[in-house]
Formats: C-alpha cells, structure tokens, sequence
C-alpha cells in the first residue's frame, strides 16, 4: 500500500507542477489499478472489523479504460481483473473475475468528477459454487457503481461505491448465512493515468 502512495503522490507532483500536462478531458486509452474493500451493508460492524483483520475483506484490481469526450461530459468503459474475498459471517469468500464497468462522468471544477453507471460481472473461479447443488449459479452479473474522481493531468485518483443486484443472493444464504440477509458491496479506490 505504501509503494502505490508512493508512486501515486509522485505522478501527481509531476502532473501538477508539469505546464504540458494540462487536465485531460479528451478521448483516449488509459490504465488502471487499485484496492477494493467488501462490505456486507452492515458498515458499522464491518468498520469494527476493519480494525481487527483490515485485510480480511480487501482485493484488487487493474485493467484498462477507453475514455470518450472532449468536454466536461464523458464515457469511460473499463475493463478490469478483479480479484476479492469476503467475510460471510461463517466463512471467507473468494472470487476472480472479469468486471467491466461503464461509466458516465461529468468534470466540474478542472480537477474533480462525479460518475456513475452499469457494471457486468464475469466470475473465472471462486470457492462457493462446488458446494452448490441443484442450483444454476451464473456467472455472470449485474451491479451498479458510482463516484468521485480527482484528476490532475493524466492521473487520476477515483473513489466508488459497487453494488451487485440481489439475483444470487439466495445462493450465498444457503451456503454461508442460512437465512440471514446479504448483499455484496464494495468501495473501491482506483489509480488510472491516461496516455
């Protein structure tokens, strides 16, 4: 974690005191990585527990964008490997896959941005589905997210919120939980630098 600081704190240095690197808000290809946090909704035991296993619920992700615009408006789909894991109350979950988010954003004030927008889900592997039986698991999903970006130069530095829809929630009741309520969340902190 110290080392992305490191080399985030570096960029936007660069960035910001480098006159030829100008705020972007053109189209064009972009990188991108960071950390996400899973949260089961319940945020004040789940901050309890951050404290006592921060990485109990935490991942990670890197992949590419393609941003489209050339004014305060734009659209970004993303492309991203993710890989993350969560506490269910009685076991870790673990899952990898394919996400691929697309946002629409707005740049307000040169330097921020607010966004929001569908996100596809494609799970590679995860350790719940071999305990599944009777049930059509698909691995493929739907969610949303929304956010904000700080944006100096090519970098930027986003802060979202993901939530998937409830169309497997039953299966990770009947797995993990019995019959209490759960809902996959995140909050995900993003990296990108845009060529």
């Amino acid at each position: 974690m110290k080392k992305i600081l490191s080399v985030f704190l570096l960029l936007l240095t660069v960035a910001a005191f480098n006159p030829l690197m100008a705020q972007k808000k053109g189209a064009g290809f972009g990188v991108k990585a960071g950390m996400n946090y899973n949260t089961s909704g319940k945020y004040f035991k789940d901050a309890g527990n951050i404290w006592d296993d921060p990485g109990a619920s935490s991942g990670y992700h890197f992949g590419g964008f393609y941003k489209f615009g050339n004014y305060d408006l734009f659209l970004r789909p993303e492309l991203l490997f993710t890989n993350t894991k969560f506490d269910t109350g009685n076991d870790i979950a673990k899952i990898s896959r394919l996400d691929a988010p697309v946002m629409v954003g707005l740049h307000m004030f040169e330097i921020f941005s607010v966004f929001g927008g569908p996100s596809f889900h494609y799970t590679l592997s995860d350790n719940y589905s071999s305990k599944i039986e009777g049930i059509d698991n698909n691995p493929l999903r739907f969610g949303y997210q929304f956010g904000l970006g700080l944006n100096i130069g090519p970098v930027g530095l986003d802060l979202r919120y993901e939530k998937e829809f409830n169309d497997q929630r039953i299966n990770f009741d009947r797995i993990f939980r019995g019959t209490n309520d759960f809902k996959s969340e995140q909050v995900i902190l993003g990296l990108s630098f845009q060529f």
